[in-house]
């Protein structure tokens, strides 16, 4: 009888944690945005609350919590209780490039459920439109004939488009100058100028300047070409193996109900699916990137092994922050 009751009590709790999850939602849920409002990668995670809303029949309310790299609305979410009421758009670069540039107050893959993910987007190297060499082949024969000499911005140390520049150098083989700045504004600005030889940016970010002729695009990031760059090739046809850019997901705390993870995912591929939000992704310099949450948590895996052999060659001026972890 004992263990009768047992097997009831079981099938009980299985049978109420269903039904909860076949409740949720009954209120607003929040998605928290480790990024500053007005730009494009914030307009990417709205696109998504937006449909969420009305595939979940309850509103999904966007806030922007900035500030440390992203490390503080990471870690309110990481602390968020697991009931699928806060959720998170992350950045791939948060999750595969952080960890290996000191420490972090949680830890960026178990702290969390990963969804899945919603878009992808390719970085382009642009020079100025005056610069001396009119492709990526001429490029790297100009660095490794002069050693230190051609220069590369960045956003700041530790950014998607500082690694991507870095692994570009190291595959090259080709001693270059990095040179962080405070923002992606300010560094294509020096790139503008000639005072910088060239930097990273993403295409959807880069491509009103590279049509109204400020900068010139010499190779795309990705393996094939970008719908918006069709005259640009890839740059490893150039430096071979070479493939960097950045993904966006959909997270929620660690110990998310199987069951509501499986529903936002499935919602968040039925929103990819639809010919307008691709349309709305194109415009923003997007792919879409649907998948499972195993999909993600692989790619998540495989990034972070990649990024942390890119940055554990790379000499301590370059990254201060994780040299200072290990002194």
């Amino acid at each position: 009888m004992q263990w009768i009751s047992l097997v009831a009590a079981v099938g009980l709790c299985v049978a109420q944690g269903a039904a909860s999850a076949q409740a949720w939602p009954a209120r607003p849920v929040k998605m928290i945005i480790p990024l500053a409002a007005g730009g494009a990668t914030d307009k990417a995670a709205r696109l998504v609350a937006q449909r969420l809303s009305v595939a979940l029949g309850q509103q999904v309310v966007a806030e922007n919590v900035t500030g440390a790299s992203g490390s503080i609305a990471l870690q309110r979410l990481a602390q968020a209780e697991p009931d699928g009421y806060t959720l998170g758009a992350t950045a791939n670069s948060l999750h595969t490039i952080a960890p290996h540039m000191g420490k972090l107050p949680y830890d960026a893959f178990s702290a969390f459920s990963f969804v899945g993910t919603y878009a992808a987007f390719d970085y382009v190297l642009i020079t100025a439109p005056d610069a001396p060499y009119k492709n990526v082949a001429e490029l790297v024969e100009r660095a490794r004939k002069n050693p230190g000499t051609v220069s590369y911005g960045s956003s700041g140390v530790g950014t998607g488009n500082h690694l991507a520049a870095a692994l570009f150098g190291q595959l090259a083989q080709a001693d270059l100058n990095g040179i962080p700045y405070r923002g992606g504004s300010p560094a294509i600005l020096d790139v503008m100028a000639g005072r910088t030889d060239f930097m990273f940016d993403v295409v959807g970010g880069a491509i009103a300047q590279i049509e109204g002729g400020k900068v010139k695009a010499l190779g795309v990031s990705g393996v094939k070409r970008h719908a918006l760059l069709p005259g640009v090739p890839p740059i490893a046809d150039s430096v071979p193996g070479y493939e960097s850019g950045g993904w966006f997901a959909l997270i929620g705390p660690a110990r998310l109900p199987p069951a509501i993870v499986q529903r936002l995912n499935t919602e968040l591929n039925r929103i990819q699916a639809s010919a307008e939000f691709r349309e709305q992704l194109a415009a923003l310099g997007y792919e879409p990137l649907p998948g499972t949450p195993a999909d993600a948590e692989k790619r998540l895996k495989a990034e972070t092994l990649k990024w942390g052999e890119v940055i554990g060659k790379l000499p301590c001026t370059a990254v201060p922050e994780r040299c200072a972890t290990t002194q």
